[in-house]
This record gives structure tokens, C-alpha cells and sequence, in this order.
């Protein structure tokens, strides 16, 4: 899903979130989270990143994704 404005994100993401957010694969996602660029939480099999981390990774200029 698409988000609007980041007041409309919930306040937890998944990678598939941030995938359709960023028009990126869901390979190259898990690869931003596994790699520590976008900090998320662990839970059991699953990632959830706090909705501040992902905006945080947006403001930094972080977005040199290739």
C-alpha cells in the first residue's frame, strides 16, 4: 500500500509495506532491513519496523538503494 503523507503510515510497517512505498522488489527491501539501513524488530519470523525508523531512513538521504 501506498501511503499519502507519513501521518497516514500505521505506526508499524512490514517489508511489503515499505516495498510498495518505495516501488522497490521485496528482495531489495529485506535487503535494506537485513542489512541495518532500515531499523526494524524481529519478531519470530517476521519484520516490523516502527513507522519513525522508516521515516528517519527517508530523511537521512539514505535512498542510493541500486
Amino acid at each position: 500500500m501506498t501511503y499519502k503523507n507519513f501521518e497516514s503510515m500505521p505506526f508499524v510497517l512490514t517489508v511489503g509495506d515499505i516495498a510498495d512505498t518505495l516501488a522497490i522488489g521485496r528482495n531489495k527491501a529485506y535487503d535494506l532491513v537485513n542489512s541495518g539501513r532500515i531499523k526494524a524488530l524481529k519478531l519470530g519470523n517476521h519484520y516490523r519496523i516502527p513507522r519513525e525508523n522508516f521515516i528517519s531512513f527517508l530523511k537521512d538521504g539514505v535512498m542510493t538503494i541500486a
